[in-house]
């Protein structure tokens, strides 16, 4: 006599996922994260606008300090009294200690200047490293400068950058 061998259909398929299955699960993970990477670029340009909200302010800080050291802008450079100026690497080397005193108004880390020497904001593209687009402007005045827009203001220091577009905009990141 034979014994008949009662297996049900389910104990004898094998466990894991059918192709479909994984398809699926692939599908919505791709869709998850397609709608994740807006809000990381987002994140991204706010904290480059946080950036240059900082190094603005720091420039605008260090040339008030270099202005109450000296008590004129003589030694100073840029240049006062020109309209608008870069932040060019002897501006940088002046206020890392190039002075006729010594004295380090600010610190600059490789990443915050270009091949030419020049303080760029964070929109800098680093595949052109001669590019001096996005180079942070100064104007070092006598009580009043006059920076991009032909705005009168009542200080002795304007710093700014252009901002993404590099054209005088509502983006632009600004010390007054």
């Amino acid at each position: 006599m034979v014994k008949k061998c009662n297996l049900s259909r389910q104990t004898m398929q094998k466990a894991g996922f059918t192709l479909l299955e994984l398809l699926v699960v692939i599908g919505i993970i791709m869709l998850l994260s397609g709608l994740l990477f807006p809000a990381l670029n987002a994140a991204r340009e706010a904290a480059k606008k946080t950036k240059a909200k900082a190094d603005v302010k720091q420039l605008d800080t260090a040339w008030k300090c270099v202005l109450l050291d000296y008590r004129s802008w003589t030694l100073a450079d840029p240049k006062p009294g020109i309209a608008k100026q870069q932040m060019s690497s002897d501006g940088v080397k002046y206020l890392q200690g190039g002075s006729s005193k010594g004295v380090i108004y600010m610190e600059f880390d490789r990443s915050s200047t270009n091949a030419n020497g020049f303080f760029v904001d964070p929109w800098h593209n680093y595949k052109t490293p001669t590019d001096n687009t996005h180079a942070y402007m100064v104007y070092l005045g006598d009580g009043t400068v006059v920076p991009d827009g032909g705005v009168t203001l009542y200080r002795d220091v304007a710093a700014w950058s252009l901002g993404k577009d590099t054209v005088a905009t509502k983006d632009d990141i600004v010390s007054w």
